[in-house]
């Protein structure tokens, strides 16, 4: 046993699947909550067994830090987004700790320092302008574009999820979209300035691209591909993300750009979770994550590749501890099978009837169905995919690409039978 310790900061999401995998290195973890992710709604509940930042440490980043040093933490996890900026502080701050570089981390998880970030290091993005938290007034350039007939995307500077998300058309859409951001608390609670970024033109792809760091280099683990449209309202609307073969000639160009965007933003240890968007322009990040994957993404990508961004961190954590020894890596991953992941969703406000889980799991290729919505509650109309993830979540298989698209049509279908706008 290593006398090591390794903290989980915000163990929700994706990030609760950390234990059991560390378990079977002998690794014990220490958890840790923080407001930030139940203002958010990632969690809405203490997560069993974990410390409270607030409850447990009174919000004291010194009472903290003396309990990594009692506790000998030497590897620090960010459990989800919400956790991201602790544990990149607590990853500067405790000697020893593999961390990124230290000047400007904020790069790593606000977006506003992130394409500037990106802009700087020669990595081509999509022009973006910033309205700092508490400010309304628009950039008369932004304006400008919209009156000549583009269309533009607001978001929140600090968020996650595609909340706050807007597709607008109109300097009216412009100013109601980025005064939703600035002058409301954000996701995590505090403020947030908003992002006016140009709309990538079409035909356009997006991609999810989730990789891992360490000193020897970046490792892509896995990309996907994701299906939406956007709603009356001008959110997207997420359908399935569908994995990608590692030999589709897309991954190696996605590979590419994903490690310049890496070394533009100093991320040197740990997963990452890239959303790009490829087309005419050439490959634009338009999102980023100094953490895993979320909505449980890993354990599907584990199903289908033998491993995932958690398995990868954590076998990476017990070679560090001496618990493991070095393996070789390979070039790549290899899938499998064919295997989507769909987010459910409603068009309008909907009730759900109850009782889809039996009905979907029974249909062909349904590995797993993940029902959050309740019976007899009523969900507003989807916006973004954090509303999916409120209403449920299926992992779907085939043996082809068509084989797939047909199944992952059919559960969206079949599930929509289930919810009700009466």
């Amino acid at each position: 046993m290593s006398d090591n310790s390794v903290l989980i900061v915000d163990p929700v999401s994706s990030g609760k699947l950390y234990p059991r995998v560390l378990q079977r290195y002998g690794i014990e973890p220490i958890l840790l909550d923080t407001d930030h992710a139940l203002v958010s709604e990632f969690r809405t509940a203490p997560t069993p067994g974990a410390l409270g930042f607030a409850a447990d440490l009174g919000n004291s980043y010194e009472a903290l830090l003396r309990m990594c040093t009692e506790r000998s933490v030497a590897y620090v996890i960010a459990g989800s987004e919400p956790g991201v900026e602790l544990a990149e502080r607590l990853r500067a701050d405790i000697p020893g700790c593999p961390g990124g570089e230290t000047v400007l981390p904020q790069r790593r998880w606000d977006k506003q320092y992130m394409f500037e970030a990106l802009a700087a290091a020669g990595v081509p993005t999509l022009t973006t302008r910033a309205v700092p938290a508490g400010h309304t007034a628009v950039p008369a350039e932004a304006v400008a574009e919209l009156r000549a007939g583009r269309k533009l995307v607001v978001k929140p500077a600090r968020g996650a999820a595609s909340v706050g998300v807007r597709l607008v058309e109109t300097p009216g859409q412009l100013t109601e979209a980025v005064t939703a951001i600035t002058d409301n608390a954000g996701l995590f609670g505090g403020a947030s300035a908003a992002l006016i970024q140009e709309m990538y033109p079409g035909p356009r792809v997006e991609y999810a691209v989730d990789t891992f760091s360490t000193p020897a280099g970046h490792e892509l683990v896995c990309v996907t591909v994701y299906d939406k449209w956007v709603s009356e309202s001008g959110d997207f609307i997420y359908e399935k993300g569908r994995w990608l073969d590692h030999d589709d000639p897309i991954v190696r160009e996605l590979a590419e750009y994903a490690r310049r965007v890496l070394d533009a933003l100093g991320m040197r240890i740990g997963p990452a979770h890239m959303e790009i968007m490829s087309g005419p322009l050439g490959h634009r990040l338009i999102d980023f994550g100094a953490r895993a994957h979320g909505i449980g993404h890993p354990q599907h990508t584990h199903v289908l590749t033998g491993t995932s961004q958690i398995h990868r961190e954590s076998e990476y954590i017990a070679e560090l501890f001496g618990m493991r020894a070095p393996a070789e890596r390979g070039g790549g991953y290899v899938l499998s099978r064919h295997g989507a992941l769909v987010l459910l969703s409603v068009e309008r406000e909907a009730r759900y009837l109850g009782g889809a889980e039996a009905e979907l799991a029974d249909l062909p290729g349904v590995q797993e169905v993940r029902m959050a919505a309740e019976p007899g509650k009523t969900y507003p109309a989807t916006k973004s995919m954090m509303d999916s993830v409120a209403l449920g979540l299926v992992f779907v298989v085939a043996d082809s690409a068509d084989e797939l698209d047909f199944r992952c049509t059919e559960v969206r279908k079949r599930a929509g039978d289930f919810f009700t706008t009466d």
